[in-house]
């Protein structure tokens, strides 16, 4: 099992060590050291982690816990979508809700499910 971490302050979004991920792996999704003051996740499509989103991170949390991706989920891309807000644009923020950062990201799940999940 691997831990992939996946630094969503970042501009573009970095991925250490990279997007792919196999069933089981874990992925952690973190503030790092950018001005990013909050941030939610959300997979508008679907996600391949055993527990559902959305994810926020800010103030005391600026990493998620490790999100299993789930033993049945199906190879292929699952794209993500990150809401963010730093703490110079948050009063702007404030007055104009609709006015936030967007990012899109995605992680590639690269083996098949177990054969006992497939049938």
């Amino acid at each position: 099992m691997a831990t992939i971490t996946i630094d969503v302050s970042a501009t573009p979004i970095t991925y250490d060590p990279g997007r792919e991920v196999k069933h089981g792996d874990e992925v952690v999704f973190e503030l790092g050291a950018g001005p990013t003051a909050s941030a939610t996740i959300t997979f508008p499509i679907g996600s391949c982690f055993t527990t559902t989103g959305p994810y926020s991170l800010g103030g005391h949390i600026l990493r998620t816990d490790p999100l299993t991706v789930s033993p049945t989920a199906r190879r292929g891309p699952y794209l993500f979508d990150v809401e963010t807000r730093d703490g110079a644009k948050e009063d702007a923020a404030r007055a104009h809700p609709h006015e936030r950062d967007r990012k899109n990201g995605g992680i590639e799940v690269t083996s098949d499910p177990p054969e006992e999940f497939l049938r």
